[in-house]
Formats: C-alpha cells, structure tokens, sequence
C-alpha cells in the first residue's frame, strides 16, 4: 500500500512537470458588437426597448444586408450572451482582419455564438464561422438557423492546430449568413503553444522507469 501511494505521487509530480500550455485570448475589436456607428445609429425601432441599423459595423468588414440589433424579448429570449446589441446579417458576411498572425505548432481556437430569433420559423437559412490565414482557409464550421433552439444562441466553436510549415497573412474571422437572418455575438478567440516532443517523452520515460520498478516490487 505505501508502495502504491508513492506510485501515485510521483505519477502526479511527473504530470504536473509537463505543465498544459497556457491559452491566450488574440484580441478581437468589438467582439460582441456593443459600439455602434456614430454616423449611423440604431436609427430603425422595432417595439419597445428595440432598434436597429443597416451598415457598418465599428471594427468590422460587411457585405450585403447587414448590420447592428438590440433586440427584445419579441426577437430573442434575454438575456443576449453578452451585453445588449449583436450583429446581423441577412445573406452577408461580417468580417475582421486582426493584428495576429499564424503560428507554428499553436493551436486556435474560435468561438462565435449564433442566434436563431424567435420568428424564424421557416426558410432555407444556413451560416458559417471561418478563420483564415491571408487568403488561406484554415477551418470552418456551417450549419442550419434551424439547428439553433428557436429565440437562443449556440456556441459554436472551430480548432486549428498549425504545423511547423505556416500559411502567410494574417488571421482573420469571417462570419456568414445565406437565405434569411443568422445574428452573430461574443466573438473569441484563443491560441495555446502545443506541447514540445520532449516534454512528452520526458513524461513517458519518467511513467516507464516508475512502472518497471513498481513491477519489480
């Protein structure tokens, strides 16, 4: 039993050695939509405690028919994933080129939550979170509005794990909407180093010595 014990402890002082490598948020601007254009403000009601706007969006790139929403509890059921107002885009794209560039042997996390409203009861409504390396794709993740609990939002999440070998540019997110509307909130996205060969080897070899002499006993 004391034999054991000991076993046990150096085990978790082992694997406590080859420590988990930290995650890191990359910094996204707006990542929840919460600034508003001051040039074109939430200008279009939509009942009472909402309004709307159709056009830019601070920080981020559009196309088509999209723009920013502080809904009610008529569009969505409150409270938002995170502050008050959450993109939109009816058939668009809603994207950021960030400051970060690719890393070798990192792994890339981006998660993005998407919003089906309370009256979206019918259509042909598909979107899509990307990352990408300059112009190269390096995930992406797609699926139905309708897959979404009506008047909630989803977390969706994608993993990109670089090699050695990396893709030039830098890192930008792409959100996506075809057929009616998909809204967008509470943008993130983290980088973690992944763990050197050695660290794992060490833990390995270190697991091996300690079962040999535990056999031997």
């Amino acid at each position: 039993m004391k034999f054991t014990s000991l076993f046990v402890v150096l085990f978790i002082v082992v694997l406590g050695s080859v420590a988990a490598p930290a995650r890191a948020d990359i910094t996204v601007m707006n990542p929840s939509f919460e600034l508003t254009s001051t040039a074109l403000p939430l200008a279009f009601p939509c009942g009472t405690g909402c309004s709307f706007n159709v056009g830019p969006i601070p920080d981020w790139t559009i196309t088509g028919q999209s723009g920013s929403f502080q809904p009610n509890s008529t569009y969505f059921n409150l409270p938002l994933p995170d502050g008050n107002i959450v993109a939109f885009s009816n058939g668009g794209t809603i994207s950021q080129t960030l400051a970060a560039s690719l890393t070798a042997n990192t792994t890339y996390v981006l998660s993005v939550d998407a919003g089906r409203r309370l009256d979206e009861l019918a259509g042909n409504n598909t979107y899509s979170i990307a990352l990408y390396a300059g112009t190269t794709l390096l995930n992406s993740f797609s699926d139905t509005i309708f897959a979404i609990p009506i008047g909630t939002f989803a977390d969706e999440t994608l993993t990109f794990t670089s090699g050695a070998t990396i893709a030039p540019g830098a890192l930008s997110i792409v959100l996506t909407s075809a057929g009616s509307q998909t809204n967008f909130d509470d943008v993130r996205l983290t980088e973690s180093a992944v763990p050197e060969p050695s660290s794992l080897s060490l833990l390995a070899g270190a697991l091996g010595v300690m079962f040999f002499v535990f056999r031997r006993r």
